[in-house]
C-alpha cells in the first residue's frame, strides 16, 4: 500500500485513541470539581499558546473569510459541543459519552448527502449501519456503563451533531486558505474570551494546581488541541464521512481507557460491539479524486 492510502487510516487510529483518552480525563476533572466553562478557559489558553506557537510563522488569520472560518470552529467545534459534553459527563459515565460520539458519522453522512458531497454507496451505507448497530448494542447494556438521566444523554448527543455540521461545512467550503493549526489558534482567540466571560459570570473559574484533576484538565487541553488540528487536516484530505469514522474508534478507545483509568466495567457484549465497529469502519473509504496520477483528498487545504 502507498503512503497516500496508509496515512489517513493511521491518522484515524491515532486520533481515535487520543480523543478516546479525553473522555476519562474530562470525567476526572468534572468529578474533581471543575465545571464546563472553567475547563474551557484552560483549554482555550493552552490551545492559543500551543497552536499559536506552532503556527507562528504563518501569522494570524487575515480577512473576513478566514476569521469567519475560525468563528465556525470556535462555535461548532468547541464552545457548543464541549459545553454539552462537559455538562453531560457529570451525570453519565465516560464510556457512555464515548458511545454517544459514534453518532458523528451518522449525522455526517446525512448532511454530506444533503449537500451532494458524499455518495451513498452500498458499502458505505453498510459500514455506517454496522457502526450504528455496534452503538446500539452497547446502548442496550448502558446499565453497565453507568447510564444517567435521559436529559444528560440528549445533551451529550448535541456534541456529535455539532461536530458533524462543522465537518460538512468545512469539507464543502474549505478552510479559507488556513493551516489547521493557524485556524485553531484563531478559533482559540474567539472561544477563550467567551469561555472566560462565561466562567466569571457563572462562578466556574478555577485555577490549576498540583493535583490529579488539574493534570486531567491540562492533558485534555493539550490533547484536544493537537488532535483537533490533525482532524481538520484529515477532513480536508479525506472527506467528512471518512474523517468522522474517528467517532467509532473514540468509542472503542473511550471504553477501554475508561476501564483502565476509571475502573468502569461493561457487559461482554461491548467487545462484540467493538469488533462490529471495526468491521463497519473497514467498509468506509476516503473520498478521493485523482489528479496527475496522484491520490488526493476530496478537498485539499489551500496554503
Amino acid at each position: 500500500m502507498t503512503r497516500d492510502v496508509v496515512l489517513p487510516w493511521l491518522a484515524l487510529v491515532v486520533f481515535g485513541a487520543g480523543w478516546g483518552l479525553m473522555q476519562p480525563m474530562t470525567k476526572i476533572a468534572v468529578d474533581g470539581g471543575f465545571e464546563p466553562f472553567g475547563i474551557m478557559v484552560w483549554q482555550g489558553a493552552v490551545t492559543l499558546c500551543l497552536a499559536g506557537g506552532l503556527a507562528v510563522r504563518k501569522g494570524l488569520p487575515k480577512g473576513g473569510a478566514q476569521w469567519l472560518f475560525c468563528a465556525q470552529i470556535a462555535i461548532l467545534g468547541t464552545l457548543i459541543p464541549h459545553f454539552a459534553s462537559f455538562t453531560a459527563i457529570g451525570f453519565i459515565s465516560a464510556g457512555l459519552v464515548a458511545i454517544i460520539m459514534a453518532l458523528i458519522p451518522i449525522f455526517a453522512l446525512t448532511f454530506g448527502a444533503l449537500v451532494g458531497r458524499e455518495a451513498l454507496t452500498p458499502l458505505r451505507i453498510t459500514g455506517i449501519l454496522m457502526g450504528l448497530g455496534a452503538m446500539m448494542l452497547i446502548a442496550i447494556t448502558r446499565g453497565a456503563v453507568g447510564a444517567g438521566p435521559l436529559w444528560a444523554v440528549a445533551v451529550a448527543a448535541i456534541a456529535p451533531l455539532c461536530y458533524a455540521i462543522n465537518s460538512t461545512i468545512t469539507v464543502t467550503r474549505g478552510m479559507a486558505g488556513l493551516h489547521p493549526l493557524q485556524a485553531y489558534a484563531g478559533a482559540a482567540m474567539i472561544f477563550l474570551p467567551i469561555s472566560l466571560f462565561g466562567a466569571v459570570w457563572s462562578d466556574q473559574l478555577r485555577g490549576v494546581g498540583v493535583d490529579l484533576e488539574s493534570f486531567a484538565v491540562l492533558v485534555s487541553a493539550v490533547g484536544h488541541t493537537l488532535i483537533y488540528a490533525g482532524y481538520l487536516w484529515l477532513l480536508t484530505r479525506s472527506g467528512a464521512v471518512f474523517a468522522s469514522q474517528t467517532a467509532y474508534l473514540v468509542t472503542g478507545f473511550g471504553v477501554i481507557w475508561s476501564m483502565l483509568i476509571l475502573g468502569e466495567r461493561y457487559s461482554s457484549w461491548v467487545w462484540v460491539a467493538l469488533i462490529l465497529m471495526l468491521a463497519g469502519l473497514s467498509l468506509v473509504r476516503p473520498t478521493v479524486t485523482r489528479s496527475n496520477g496522484t491520490c488526493a483528498g476530496s478537498l485539499t487545504t489551500r496554503h
